[in-house]
C-alpha cells in the first residue's frame, strides 16, 4: 500500500480535527477514516490506520507508532478510557495547530537574523583576510597606530577558525551533558530545571497544563481521583505522567491530600494546590481543572507571542551593532589617514 509513513505536524493536526468532527456528526471511527478528505498521502494513511484498527490495535497505539506527539497519544488513550474521543481529537488537533503555527512563526522570525549572522561571519573573514592586512602595512609605513576597534575586528578575523572550533566543542559538550542527564530521574531533572529563572515560567506552565488537562479529562468522565491516577500511572501514558502519577499514588496511600503533595513542587505553578483545594471542597474538581487547563493554554500562547515579539528585535539590534562595528573598523583608519594628510 502506498502511503506516507509519518505525516507532517500540520497534517497530523488536520487529521485529528477531521476525525473529531466526523465523530461529532455521528460517524464511527472506521467510517470517519473512510471519508475522502485530504490529499492522496493522507487518504492512504487513513486507509492504513483503518486496516490496523481492524486487526485489533487501538487508536492511541497507532498514533504513537506514527510519531504523533507523546502527549497527544496519551490524551487519546485517556479519551478512549473515558468515552470522550471526539472531544479529545478536536482539542488536541487544534492545540497541535496552534503549536505548529508558533513553530512556523519562530522559524520565520529566526530566518533573517541567522542569515545576517552568516553574512557577518563571511564579511568578517573577507575583510580580515584581505582588506585589514593592507591597512596594517599602510599604517606601519606611515608610523600610525591602528584604532582599537580595528585591532579587535582583526583579532576576531584571525581567530575565526578557533572560535568556530570552540563553538562546535561547546555544542558537543551540551549534547553529551544532555545524554548523560537522561540517566537521572525525570522528576529530579525537572525539579532542577524549574529553578532556573529563564526556564522556570515555561516549565511550570507546560507541566501544570499537562497534569490539569489529563486529570480533568478522567475526572469529568466519572472516575474517582484514585482511579484517574491509576490510569495515569500505566505504561501507555507519557514518561512524565507515569512517573508523576506513581509519586502521587504513593503519597495518597500515605494519607496526604493532593493539594499538599503538589505544594512546593518547583515544576508546577504555585497556584495549582490552592485551586485544587478550593475545587475539591466544592466537589467540582474535574470542571475546575478543565477550565484551569484552558486558561493555562491561553497563558502559554500569550507568553509564546511575547517571546516571539522579543526575539527578532533583540537579535536584529545585536547583529546590526556587530555589522556597524565591522564597518567602523574599516572607516576609522581611512578618516585617520585623511586627517593626517
Amino acid at each position: 500500500m502506498f502511503f506516507q509513513k509519518n505525516l507532517t505536524r500540520k497534517q497530523q493536526a488536520q487529521l485529528l480535527i477531521n476525525l473529531g468532527e466526523s465523530l461529532n456528526y455521528g460517524y464511527s471511527l472506521n467510517a470517519s477514516l473512510r471519508a475522502p478528505i485530504g490529499h492522496r498521502y493522507e487518504r492512504a494513511f487513513r486507509t492504513h490506520l483503518q486496516h490496523q484498527l481492524r486487526s485489533g490495535k487501538r487508536l492511541h497505539e497507532l498514533l504513537r507508532a506514527h510519531r504523533f506527539p507523546e502527549e497527544v497519544a496519551s490524551a487519546i488513550y485517556f479519551a478512549e478510557q473515558s468515552g470522550q474521543l471526539s472531544k479529545a481529537l478536536l482539542e488536541n488537533g487544534k492545540a497541535m495547530q496552534r503549536k505548529e503555527k508558533y513553530v512556523q512563526s519562530l522559524r520565520r522570525v529566526m530566518r533573517y537574523p541567522l542569515f545576517l549572522v552568516w553574512m557577518f561571519g563571511l564579511v568578517l573573514y573577507v575583510i580580515g583576510k584581505f582588506l585589514l592586512p593592507n591597512f596594517i602595512q599602510l599604517y606601519r609605513s606611515m608610523s600610525l597606530e591602528l584604532p582599537a576597534i580595528t585591532k579587535t575586528m582583526l583579532s576576531l578575523a584571525n581567530h575565526l577558525t578557533e572560535l568556530l572550533v570552540f563553538g562546535a566543542l561547546f555544542l558537543l559538550l551540551l549534547v553529551i551533558s544532555y545524554v548523560l542527564s537522561r540517566r537521572i530521574d525525570l522528576l529530579v531533572r525537572l525539579q532542577f530545571a524549574a529553578r532556573l529563572p529563564v526556564l522556570s515560567p515555561f516549565i511550570q506552565l507546560y507541566y501544570t497544563h499537562q497534569l490539569s488537562f489529563q486529570l480533568s479529562s478522567l475526572l469529568r468522565s466519572g472516575l474517582s481521583m484514585k482511579e484517574a491516577i491509576h490510569i495515569l500511572s500505566e505504561n501507555r501514558t507519557s514518561i512524565f505522567l507515569k512517573r508523576e502519577a506513581n509519586r502521587l499514588k504513593e503519597a495518597l496511600t500515605q494519607g496526604h491530600t493532593l493539594s499538599s503533595i503538589l505544594d512546593d513542587v518547583s515544576y508546577y505553578l504555585p497556584e495549582l494546590p490552592m485551586m485544587i483545594e478550593q475545587a475539591a471542597f466544592q466537589e467540582t474538581l474535574g470542571d475546575a481543572l478543565h477550565h484551569y487547563s484552558i486558561r493555562l493554554m491561553d497563558r502559554m500562547e500569550q507568553r509564546s507571542k511575547w517571546l516571539l515579539s522579543l526575539c527578532q528585535p533583540t537579535l536584529l539590534v545585536v547583529i546590526g551593532g556587530l555589522i556597524l562595528l565591522l564597518f567602523l573598523s574599516i572607516l576609522l583608519p581611512v578618516f585617520q589617514m585623511i586627517n593626517g594628510l
